[in-house]
């Protein structure tokens, strides 16, 4: 079935995750003109996402619920949201809903509900759409891209935007090993895999960082009493958020650094500074987040990529810390000593009756050891466009429509998020929001980065279209 929306200016927003569906609100809000809107997302409901989907009421946001407000120019939003609506969605807010950690199925809930009030309160004459459908295909042309579909259709629009959000990379041949394990759960958030394993005596957690607190969250909550032994590369924990506040804004103290190991040298005296002065060493985030986007976007290819290899992992657990509610669980679990960490090398998984062995490498040696339960908390991110198995995605990379980053992180774009071909040709009608710009944003994947850049993809688009050009067109 072909589809032309013929009057209307046209936008396909492809992924209906948060970068999506937030998308699609700014473009509502800011619109002069009527707007034909459509969202390709298979889930039933828009604005979720994975980060979102969980019901687990233990899996929270990762900060305040007064920094993830939908609408900068209204900080206090998901504020006011929470208070007048928590409640009839099961959560009751404490006396400081600012400084609250929400469930993330709540904040899911407020971005499918500011949704469906911008679709209401929508210009006259626009329309909205939600199929829910996969992208299968998409081919370019100056002023048209026609995309086609998982169900059969056909759709022509004026504008693109790829808000496709993270793709699960495939089991590697260890966990291939043991996937049909009932001791095995794949991610920290497969429901009917935490069930089977809440009685076990041990359970291995692969990674320590915040899907790694998801998991023993979850297990806590199901009366789990046994212990854990968690394992990462780099030997490092994540910790929990506490409320620091900004002490210098070191960086601005002289130009910004261009090497990772520049980087590296200031940051860490910094924080021998803080240390010195018995200051807490959480007042780096926010010292260093102003300066991301300008310090990813000074450094070269190679910067880039000695940074993902070397410094990503403490970034990640420097910037990414825990929500307190859910983290109690992780600091209960070892004041009982039911909760070990160690660096460490997952070599093999083999099934063991009804146990799992695992073949692990430490500083010590090789050691083999048996589990009642394994839980991959690496978090399931493939970022590499490469070698994603996605029809979609790999059409994309084929068809020369992308070009995969060079860190391999995401693909090839503008600053402004302009997509660009493999040949170099900047389209102007095709856009990324999200995941897909990591290596031309690091940040990228962050609800105020998104945000952000929602915001100024929608003007971006916007500014295209006074009434007068709509009428020309």
């Amino acid at each position: 079935m072909y589809i032309d929306p013929h009057s209307h200016h046209s936008i396909v927003i492809i992924g209906g995750g948060f970068a999506g569906a937030l998308t699609a609100i700014k473009l509502l809000d800011r619109t002069e003109v009527p707007l034909w809107i459509t969202i390709l997302e298979p889930r039933e409901e828009l604005g979720r996402g994975v980060a979102y989907s969980t019901t687990e009421a233990v899996h929270l946001v990762n900060g305040p619920a007064s920094t993830f407000s939908l609408h900068p120019e209204e900080p206090d939003h998901l504020v006011h949201w929470l208070a007048g609506n928590a409640s009839q969605y099961g959560w009751t807010p404490p006396a400081d809903i600012a400084g609250s950690f929400p469930p993330r199925c709540l904040y899911g809930t407020y971005v499918r509900d500011e949704l469906s009030r911008a679709i209401a309160g929508a210009r006259a004459g626009s329309t909205f759409r939600h199929i829910r459908a996969s992208a299968t295909n998409l081919v370019s042309a100056p002023h048209k891209v026609r995309i086609t579909t998982s169900a059969g259709q056909t759709l022509e629009a004026d504008e693109v935007i790829l808000a496709l959000g993270v793709f699960q990379p495939p089991l590697s041949p260890r966990e291939a090993s043991v996937a049909d394990h009932p001791a095995f759960a794949a991610s920290p958030w497969d429901v009917a895999a935490l069930d089977r394993v809440a009685d076990a005596g041990e359970i291995l957690l692969i990674g320590s960082s915040l899907s790694m607190v998801d998991a023993v969250a979850s297990l806590e909550a199901r009366g789990f009493r046994g212990r854990y032994q968690a394992i990462s590369r780099r030997g490092q924990l994540i910790e929990v958020r506490r409320n620091a506040e900004l002490e210098r804004d070191f960086l601005a103290e002289g130009p910004l650094p261009t090497t990772a190991r520049a980087l590296l040298s200031v940051v860490k005296a910094e924080r021998r500074a803080l240390a010195a002065a018995a200051k807490d060493w959480q007042a780096l985030p926010l010292a260093i987040r102003p300066y991301i986007l300008p310090l990813w976007q000074k450094a070269g290819d190679a910067e880039r990529s000695r940074f993902a290899r070397h410094l990503r992992a403490f970034w990640d657990v420097t910037a990414h810390r825990a929500a307190p509610d859910s983290y109690r669980a992780v600091t209960d679990a070892i004041a009982e000593g039911r909760f070990q960490h160690q660096p460490a090398r997952l070599l093999a998984l083999k099934p063991a009756g009804g146990l799992i062995a695992a073949t692990l490498k430490t500083r010590s040696g090789t050691h083999r050891r048996s589990f009642g339960g394994v839980i991959d908390c690496r978090g399931h991110q493939l970022h590499d466009w490469r070698c994603i198995s996605d029809p979609f995605v790999r059409n994309l990379v084929e068809s020369g429509e992308v070009s995969p980053h060079s860190t391999g992180f995401g693909i090839d774009a503008t600053p402004e998020g302009d997509v660009i071909s493999e040949e170099g040709r900047v389209h102007r009608n095709i856009s990324a929001i999200g995941h897909p710009l990591r290596g031309v944003a690091w940040e990228s994947s962050s609800i105020t980065e998104q945000r952000t850049q929602a915001i100024a993809l929608a003007d971006r688009i916007l500014s295209k279209l006074t009434p007068l050009a709509l009428a020309a067109s």
